[in-house]
């Protein structure tokens, strides 16, 4: 059997991204659009009638709480939705290389079944980027006062080695969630599953993934000038790009590292029959 997973060049990983996309784009489209569309009406109708008492009239404090709790609900629903729509999008775009149909509901199911773990390493890389950021305002909020021009110019060295960790950090947790997901690591052990990967191809790693992501924000710009649904569109249109170009990478990494071949990946998909990918 041969094994189309790879190893691939970079223009073979971005050919096959696009390639991937213009296959699948109505029903990649379909599952970005699920979560993207439900979250929207959930926030708009939730906001519309956490503001009637003020269109009838009643003011104050107590009008605010209600605003507090729509708040609360959208970020709740954005932490549970975008996982989920994540761990879909990596899942159907893993079925093509078995030839198999995308099926939105068979995605989403099989991610729902890794819904906490991915829920989990999802705000656990939040947290840590969040604390790093916090560190350099509390460090900022310290010594600025205290050393006047050396704290201005100390922050600002902090400030870029800030960015340096974060850029690291984030190119060695690039495939955190499709280990989660396809190798069922918890949240904790997908951290150093995925550094494992990235070890030794740190460089090309955050060279493929820019590419990705400057053609990603091309596209999101471009469409975002659309007056009123700009932005949704490009959201819409090009978040799978990205989710696409990680997942190859993903497996062209464990190809050349582990000679993952069809039949693992048919496993982890829990595809049984032989037939199925050939």
């Amino acid at each position: 059997m041969n094994n189309i997973l790879g190893p691939r060049s970079i223009g073979g990983i971005l050919g096959e991204t696009f390639g991937t996309y213009g296959r699948n784009f109505l029903r990649l489209l379909a599952i970005v659009a699920i979560v993207e569309v439900s979250l929207g009406i959930l926030a708009v109708g939730l906001t519309l009638l956490a503001i009637m008492p003020a269109i009838m009239g009643e003011g104050g404090i107590a009008s605010l709480i209600p605003l507090i709790v729509i708040g609360i609900i959208v970020v709740a629903g954005y932490i549970i939705a975008y996982p989920l729509m994540t761990g879909a999008l990596i899942h159907a775009i893993s079925e093509q290389h078995l030839h198999q149909p995308v099926s939105i509901g068979r995605a989403y199911r099989y991610a729902w079944g890794r819904i906490k773990a991915l829920i989990g390493a999802s705000i656990l890389v939040a947290l840590i980027m969040v604390a790093i950021v916090a560190a350099l305002i509390l460090l900022g909020i310290a010594i600025v006062p205290a050393l006047g021009i050396a704290g201005w110019i100390i922050l600002s060295l902090l400030i870029i080695l800030g960015i340096v960790a974060m850029v690291y950090l984030g190119v060695r947790w690039t495939f955190i969630l499709q280990a989660v997901l396809l190798e069922g690591c918890s949240p904790i052990a997908a951290f150093s599953r995925s550094s494992t990967l990235v070890k030794g191809s740190w460089w090309r790693v955050l060279g493929i993934m820019l590419v990705v992501y400057i053609i990603v924000t091309a596209i999101s710009a471009i469409l975002g000038m659309i007056p009123l649904v700009g932005s949704i569109i490009g959201g819409l249109i090009a978040t799978p790009i990205g989710i696409i170009g990680a997942t190859l990478l993903y497996y062209d990494l464990r190809v050349r590292k582990e000679g993952y071949s069809l039949e693992a990946m048919a496993e982890e998909l829990h595809i049984k029959s032989n037939s199925d990918i050939t």
